[in-house]
């Protein structure tokens, strides 16, 4: 009788630590990072004879300019065309109207380090009318150098010098690169993207004998820490200080089993 009761409370205590552990365990939250303000400095990462690229917050931009504009008919001194929305009242992208590349204005957007992420709004701005013959700003992700749709998202940029537009942008998810183009000058005014959540480190929970347990989780979790609570929904968590080593990629906390059901979580 002894035994039996022995053993069925580690095994309890053992169910209860693991759901715990991968019930309770948090996410992750990604970064968000909303551009356009004062603090946001950046620097000049390439300057092309149509477009220069900056970098600013792990991200970059690469952007459309008329470099090579002279001026009108007869100068041939190319002057370029004047900068109206700067940094970090915005990002102007300019048609290239001269030169033997002549295109639309655009903004390519991607992240330093190549990783997938997400625009979920962004404003813009005409600088120039768009009202007599209609527009759509065409947003193209892309995905390892490849299209990521069929189409390009389309988004109704219909108007006036100085009309502003915002747009929610649901479909702009999972890809590295988001290529925004129309075919006059615009500026984006403001753009929120969201950095890819990393998957919360997995806590996993087993007995080494039938008076302990052993609790393991991944080295690459750095700034998490191990906490304890009796009850769930828990209002307290207490921080486990005891019982820690490393092996290998894992570390590990040796624990006692109790007669107190106890459940595990790592928190960031």
């Amino acid at each position: 009788m002894k035994v039996r009761l022995f053993l069925r409370w580690p095994w309890a205590v053992v169910s209860a630590a693991t759901m715990g552990g991968l019930m309770h365990t948090p996410t992750v939250q990604a970064v968000t990072n909303v551009f356009f303000t004062i603090a946001q400095t950046t620097n000049l990462v390439t300057s092309g004879p149509t477009s220069d690229t900056i970098g600013s917050e792990g991200y970059l931009f690469t952007f459309t300019r008329d470099k090579l504009f002279t001026g009108g008919a007869g100068m041939t001194n190319p002057i370029g065309r004047a900068v109206r929305v700067p940094w970090p009242e915005g990002l102007e992208a300019q048609a290239v109207t001269a030169g033997p590349s002549p295109g639309k204005a655009q903004v390519r957007l991607r992240r330093q380090d190549g990783q997938p992420f997400a625009i979920k709004t962004f404003k813009a701005k005409l600088l120039a009318n768009t009202a007599g013959a209609g527009a759509a700003i065409e947003v193209m992700p892309m995905l390892n150098g490849e299209d990521g749709l069929p189409d390009p998202v389309m988004y109704n940029a219909t108007g006036y010098y100085g009309s502003q537009f915002t747009y929610l942008t649901p479909a702009l998810t999972g890809f590295d690169t988001y290529i925004i183009t129309l075919y006059v000058d615009y500026a984006l005014m403001s753009l929120t993207v969201v950095d890819p959540s990393a998957p919360p480190p997995r806590l996993d929970i087993q007995p080494l004998d039938v008076t302990t347990m052993l609790l393991s989780w991944p080295t690459n979790a750095s700034g998490y820490v191990l906490e304890s609570a009796t009850n769930l929904p828990a209002s307290l968590w207490r921080q486990v200080t005891n019982g820690f080593y490393q092996s290998s990629d894992f570390f590990h906390a040796e624990l006692p089993f109790s007669d107190i059901r106890r459940f595990f979580r790592l928190r960031k």
